[in-house]
C-alpha cells in the first residue's frame, strides 16, 4: 500500500504550537495522511510510535544547531538537545535516529554555520518563507549531496498537518520510514495559507496569556 508521511509536525508540547495528538490525527485523516512525525522543539514528546485514530505518530525532536534546525526521527534513546548544537548528525546517530536537515534555506532559520551530511534533506516545508525559492534550493542541495528528500508541513496548528508529505510504497509504517531514508519516497508540498498564519499568531498570544 501507499503510505503518506508528514515528516515535520509540532504538538502543544512545543511552546509556540497548538494541538493535541487527537487533533493532529483528525486533520491528518482529513488529508489522507497515514503517519505524522511529532518533532517538538527540544522536547521528546513520544517514546515510541503511537497510533491515534488510525494515524501513526512517530517520535522525533527538532534541534537548534549550528547549521539551523535538524529533526531527529525515531531515536532509540533520549539525549540532551543542547549536546547536538555543534555536531547534530553525530549525536542523532549515537541515539540511533535519522537526521533530517529541516528547511535548510528558510531565511528566518537558516544559519551559515557550515556543512552537514544528514540522512535526508527537507525539500518542502509549508511554513518556509519564500516557499518556492527555499524549496528549489533545498532540492538542489539534496541532489548535490545525493541524499533522500523528505517533506514536512512544519505544522504549528493541526489544520496545517499534511500540507507537505512523502509518499512511499510499503507494507508497514516501519518499512515506509526505512524506504524513505533509502531514497524511495516521493515528496509533495504546498505553502500554508496566509489565513492559517494569522490564526497561529492569535493562538500563540492566547497560549501565552493562559
Amino acid at each position: 500500500m501507499k503510505y503518506r508521511i508528514d515528516f515535520h509536525v509540532h504538538s502543544e508540547n512545543s511552546d509556540d504550537a497548538i494541538g493535541s495528538f487527537q487533533e493532529i490525527s483528525y486533520f491528518a485523516r482529513r488529508r489522507n495522511i497515514d503517519a505524522v512525525v511529532i518533532a517538538d522543539h527540544d522536547n521528546f514528546s513520544l517514546k515510541e510510535i503511537l497510533e491515534v485514530n488510525g494515524v501513526h505518530l512517530i517520535p522525533a525532536i527538532e534541534l537548534r544547531t549550528l547549521v539551523g534546525h535538524v529533526v531527529c526521527v525515531l531515536p532509540k534513546k533520549h539525549f540532551n538537545p543542547k549536546a547536538a548544537y555543534q555536531n547534530p548528525v553525530e549525536v542523532v546517530h549515537e541515539a540511533g535516529g535519522y537526521a533530517i536537515w529541516a528547511h535548510p534555506f528558510d531565511r528566518i532559520f537558516h544559519r551559515s554555520g557550515g556543512q552537514i551530511f544528514p540522512d535526508a534533506i527537507e525539500v518542502y516545508n509549508s511554513a518556509s518563507f519564500l516557499f518556492k525559492s527555499s524549496s528549489s534550493k533545498a532540492f538542489s542541495l539534496a541532489e548535490k549531496l545525493n541524499l533522500p528528500m523528505v517533506a514536512g508541513s512544519d505544522a504549528h496548528i493541526p489544520e496545517d498537518v499534511g500540507l507537505c508529505y512523502v509518499e512511499v510504497e510499503a507494507s508497514s509504517v516501519d518499512e515506509a520510514i526505512e524506504k524513505v531514508f533509502c531514497g524511495k519516497g516521493l515528496p509533495y508540498g504546498s505553502r500554508r495559507p496566509l489565513t492559517h498564519m494569522i490564526k497561529l499568531t492569535a493562538k500563540r498570544i492566547l497560549k501565552k496569556i493562559h
